[in-house]
């Protein structure tokens, strides 16, 4: 992802909502802090970096009145722009926001602050301790992951007719019970290439190291983009049929791709699209960000995006 592409529209957001509370000296609404701080955990925002004979220096602000000295970083290529000048030895970086907890704590620093020349907001040394919590386990399962061959056997498969009865029904759906229906499901994504893949396929098999990852195939969906997620092949080929790519199918990982829809700031993820239509709004597992478990997968499918088959 390009610096010039970032947006962090999301993040800015939620700043401009809470900065309402804060400009007032109000608490902000407990709701509104916890999304707050998942947007910052899976924003990716841009720092001034430069180099010298001595390594990567950065940009750092400093404040007389207490001596406190902050890292200033910026949502977008605009906000950044407005603080550093054309001529400026320094460059636009993005990093993720864990980097930056760890640039602060190592330096000794007093905290970072976003956009300092538009709706600013400070966020202290303390608070980026107190929020960022590595919530990742060194513990593997004992399951044996499924092997590129086993998954191509279930890929014939999927059919998932549980949740489409769900989907099709009359009734109100709460996101639990959405949730509950596709942590019992096993759903499809599509990957997309420019050029065909086909060569690098063994008994249909691609796997990922042999064409340097894969391409997920989104949804724009009026002025918001949508991950496409499929409930069969049935659904998955009405979208095929209309892409000018070559295009390949895996059987996903939701907490994968919901991760991936957080970090590259899309809206949410869609369930088969040109059908049902089903949308999920990043705000229903924003919470993930906090590794809060949104659905349980079967362990066994840990390594399903490392490839993808023929259609």
């Amino acid at each position: 992802m390009s610096q010039l592409s970032i947006k962090n529209k999301h993040l800015k957001e939620t700043i401009d909502f809470a900065k309402v509370y804060l400009d007032d000296d109000e608490d902000t609404l407990m709701e509104l802090f916890f999304e707050l701080v998942n947007e910052l955990k899976v924003s990716n925002l841009i720092i001034p970096l430069a180099e010298d004979s001595e390594g990567v220096i950065f940009e750092n602000v400093n404040f007389e009145d207490d001596g406190s000295t902050f890292i200033p970083l910026f949502t977008d290529i605009g906000e950044y722009e407005a603080y550093i000048s054309k001529d400026s030895e320094y460059e636009p970086v993005a990093l993720e926001f864990s980097q930056y907890v760890d640039l602060v704590n190592e330096n000794d620093l007093d905290g970072i602050i976003i956009n300092l020349e538009g709706k600013y907001l400070p966020l202290e040394r303390d608070f980026l301790k107190d929020i960022y919590i590595d919530t990742e386990s060194d513990e593997e399962d004992d399951a044996e992951a499924y092997t590129a061959e086993e998954l191509k056997e279930i890929l014939g498969n999927v059919r998932n007719d549980s949740l489409i009865e769900l989907l099709t029904s009359d009734k109100e759906i709460t996101s639990d019970e959405l949730f509950a229906e596709l942590s019992n499901s096993t759903m499809l994504n599509l990957v997309v290439s420019d050029e065909p893949l086909d060569e690098f396929a063994e008994n249909g098999i691609i796997k990922a190291n042999d064409v340097d990852g894969f391409t997920l195939c989104n949804v724009e969906h009026g002025d918001i983009l949508l991950g496409g997620i499929y409930t069969d092949m049935d659904s998955l080929m009405e979208v095929v049929e209309s892409i000018d790519a070559s295009c390949y199918v895996q059987i996903t990982r939701l907490s994968e791709l919901f991760d991936f829809v957080l970090r590259n700031d899309m809206d949410g993820v869609m369930i088969n699209p040109n059908t049902l239509d089903c949308i999920i709004m990043r705000s229903d597992f924003l919470s993930q960000a906090s590794g809060i478990e949104v659905v349980v997968e079967n362990p066994k499918l840990r390594d399903s995006l490392d490839y993808a088959f023929k259609i």
